[in-house]
């Protein structure tokens, strides 16, 4: 039980004054951690709010009870959780959508990556080997062998459109130019990211698009400042610790 410094009296945990002389109590308060600041930015507004996590967990998502209530159809009710352990973590909950993280420098791919440009939604994906039929021939439908990957674009229902197969060199993708093109996808820039392969590495580099290009998170990643996430229609910006 603290003491109370100008009386000597003893009082309980916690006490804000002494019970005995009424003399204000030097009781220090619990470390609360280093707090992290996340800047959630509004779909289709101009304003945004700011978020401060300390130390523990901090579930993200749709449902109410979610201490980051993101209110957006696109959101899971448990999307994601935040971790403050000194460090910021993030990890998917297993999200319809998923949790993405914008580039900021180049990276390396593996097939079944999913990426998001402007309002688009793609996946990476490794091609199988050729087939080949009884007596040498080739069946109907197989890659060709000069192409190792392809980039699939993903439309609303889990449908396929577009598909443009990736072999060796680089390959850029844009609204305006590249072999892959989106015309009417006004937040996506005139030339936005190109993929480069170079036999079975490939890699992705953003072109300084205006809107950014982001890829899907897999396992628990450590945010660094500067990062910004795109859960749902929702971007966030890691802005300070």
């Amino acid at each position: 039980m603290p003491k109370c410094n100008t009386c000597g009296t003893a009082n309980p945990d916690g006490s804000g004054y002494c019970g005995l002389c009424g003399a204000v109590m030097n009781v220090p308060r619990p470390a609360r951690g280093p707090v992290h600041r996340l800047r959630v930015f509004m779909p289709g507004r101009n304003d945004s709010r700011l978020v401060e996590l300390h130390e523990g967990k901090w579930l993200c998502g749709r449902a109410s009870d979610c201490r980051l209530v993101l209110e957006d159809p696109y959101v899971s009710p448990k999307h994601a959780q935040l971790s403050v352990n000194g460090a910021l973590r993030l990890t998917d909950l297993g999200s319809t959508n998923g949790t993405f993280l914008r580039l900021r420098g180049p990276v390396t791919l593996r097939s079944g990556d999913e990426l998001r440009m402007g309002l688009q939604f793609l996946r990476f994906e490794a091609l199988p080997a050729s087939a080949s039929a009884a007596g040498g021939g080739k069946i109907w439908g197989s890659p060709s062998q000069g192409c190792r990957f392809r980039l699939l674009q993903i439309i609303e229902g889990g449908g396929v459109g577009e598909a443009m197969p990736l072999g060796d060199g680089e390959h850029l993708v844009g609204r305006e130019e590249g072999r892959m093109t989106f015309p009417g996808d006004m937040a996506m820039s005139g030339r936005h990211a190109v993929f480069s392969i170079q036999g079975d590495k490939a890699t992705l580099r953003d072109l300084g698009s205006s809107n950014g290009t982001f890829l899907r998170l897999r396992g628990e990643t450590e945010l660094q400042l500067g990062d910004h996430l795109l859960i749902g229609r929702q971007q966030i910006r890691y802005e300070a610790k």
